[in-house]
């Protein structure tokens, strides 16, 4: 009872500082706190729609949910035809597609730019049912399967006339209608009519090229042969079980999901985002207990003589540091609860207005966890910083407080 009763004591003395003191300092130092969670959350709730578009970007167009490559040492799949027939048999497949890649010079016809590029060979009918290449045609149209004299090309390797508008090496402002000469490893040199160009916003996406298996095939003599066979399940979620299953159908090649092909690149600049984002937790732990401890201070400060006369009274020291411990409490609760009604507000405007990043339109996602984290370790340093100028007034003597 004596407990129950110290605890209610706290609360009510705490209630009551709030209320008699100021309204501008206390608005001011919830809506520090509710900026401090805003800041500790907003990078993470960025770098968290960067990496759902570059995996969905991985997924959609490099490939797949899981991709099939060359065992060993060996740089083509062989009976590669009738592999993909095998893989359109497993459970949770819904396409499959067999890419050939090979290094090749791309040269603009009208100004004589070239770069080399590798240039990619897949069946149009295939590829529709795992990439989505069809859906962002920018002009033109998308290639189709008896096509041989035509080739598909991204819009960062079509470039502009104006080299200073290109964000890469282009070859220099090629359109639909076009002509382009390809020349290949094995010597032939042939030209194609640029048939469409396609936009993802994806930077390595888009400086890519594609004809067709039929016109790589009479080329490099590579019929019934893969460099890479990508495989599209029902989700990115069952890429994981799609690659046990396919290896339970007995595929000898090497089996890599989405994540395990795309995660190195990504990997190193979420490593760079997460030091970033550690720094700007750290000053705003900082920030938020330097606001705490000095409006606790000032308070107490301003409040010595109140402090004497309640010690004078009898109120236990435990009582009068838990009084202000709880008004610590109520200020973190109140601008916690702003910042996460700020934080979702800004999510709802950024994905009314997305940001345009290199790599397309970001829309943020909020980690909840993290909040979580961030909310945890706010109240720590807070109760910390309201703890420390509350214990070292209340364990003075009546007379130097009340002199105070």
């Amino acid at each position: 009872m004596q407990n129950n009763g110290g605890y209610g004591v706290s609360l009510y003395l705490a209630v009551r500082a709030i209320r008699r003191g100021n309204r501008n300092t206390l608005a001011l130092t919830i809506l520090i706190i509710a900026l401090v969670i805003v800041l500790m959350n907003f990078l993470t709730m960025i770098i968290g729609g960067v990496v759902t578009i570059y995996n969905q970007q991985m997924i959609d167009y490099q490939y797949g949910h899981v991709t099939i490559e060359p065992k060993g040492r060996e740089t083509f799949i062989a009976n590669a035809d009738s592999l993909v027939k095998r893989l359109q048999r497993v459970p949770g497949v819904t396409g499959v597609t067999a890419h050939v890649s090979t290094g090749t010079t791309i040269t603009n016809t009208k100004n004589g730019q070239f770069l080399t590029r590798g240039l990619t060979a897949f069946d149009p009918g295939d590829e529709m049912a795992v990439t989505k290449y069809h859906l962002v045609i920018k002009e033109g149209t998308f290639l189709s399967k008896g096509d041989t004299d035509q080739i598909l090309i991204g819009s960062l390797l079509a470039g502009h006339e104006d080299e200073a508008q290109d964000k890469v090496p282009s070859i220099g402002g090629v359109k639909v209608g076009d002509r382009v000469e390809v020349a290949y490893s094995n010597g032939v040199a042939k030209s194609y009519r640029v048939k469409g160009i396609f936009q993802t916003d994806g930077v390595m996406i888009d400086s890519s090229a594609f004809i067709t298996r039929t016109e790589m095939d009479s080329v490099m003599h590579t019929q019934g042969r893969a460099t890479e066979i990508l495989v599209r399940g029902t989700s990115a979620d069952t890429a994981a079980p799609l690659k046990y299953a396919i290896m339970d159908y007995g595929v000898e090649e090497k089996v890599k999901t989405w994540n395990e092909r795309g995660k190195g690149f990504m990997g190193d600049a979420i490593a760079s985002f997460s030091i970033l984002n550690a720094i700007m937790t750290v000053v705003s732990l900082i920030v938020a207990s330097v606001v705490v401890f000095i409006v606790t201070f000032i308070n107490i400060i301003n409040r010595r003589k109140q402090i004497g006369i309640l010690k004078a009274i009898g109120i236990r020291r435990q009582v009068i540091v838990g009084s202000y411990l709880i008004q610590v409490i109520i200020l973190c609760c109140c601008g916690i609860l702003l910042g996460i009604l700020m934080l979702n507000v800004i999510s709802f405007a950024l994905t009314m207005y997305p940001l345009k990043f290199p790599m397309g339109y970001i829309t943020p996602a909020l980690d909840y966890a993290g909040i979580v984290t961030s909310v945890i370790a706010l109240f720590f340093v807070s109760l910390i910083s309201g703890y420390i100028p509350a214990w070292q007034v209340a364990k003075e003597e009546i007379l130097d407080a009340m002199r105070g």
